[in-house]
């Protein structure tokens, strides 16, 4: 199964819907293009609802830090949502769990920010 990105903005984010598997480079690139265009300083972060990627290697997690940099550069943060077992077991090993801010719904998410208005 390759990997298929819906990538829109609202008002407070950048939501990256990602499905499927990231084993290659294929379509990344395009992806951090997409989400670069889209990223602007009145925004809050970019989401990336992960709950249905079913799987993500070293290329995943490549992938998963070029956004954080190219937020961060903008002053946004990068939250990861619904992360399946495999992923999230993936980012633990690794210790980019540390790194990226992970919850379990876009409610979470949506409640964290407007507290820190």
């Amino acid at each position: 199964m390759s990997t298929r990105f819906e990538i829109t903005k609202s008002s407070n984010f950048v939501l990256v819907k990602i499905s499927g598997r990231i084993i290659s480079d294929e379509g990344l690139s395009d992806a951090l293009d997409q989400i670069e265009k889209s990223v602007s300083a009145d925004l809050k972060a970019v989401l990336c609802d992960c709950s249905k990627l079913e799987y993500c290697n070293s290329t995943g997690l490549n992938f998963f830090v070029r956004i954080l940099t190219r937020a961060r550069k903008t002053g946004l943060d990068c939250v990861l949502v619904n992360l399946q077992p495999t992923v999230k077991k993936l980012f633990e090993i690794s210790k980019l769990n540390e790194i990226f801010s992970c919850f379990n719904s876009t409610e979470e998410v949506e409640a964290k920010f407007n507290k820190e208005k």
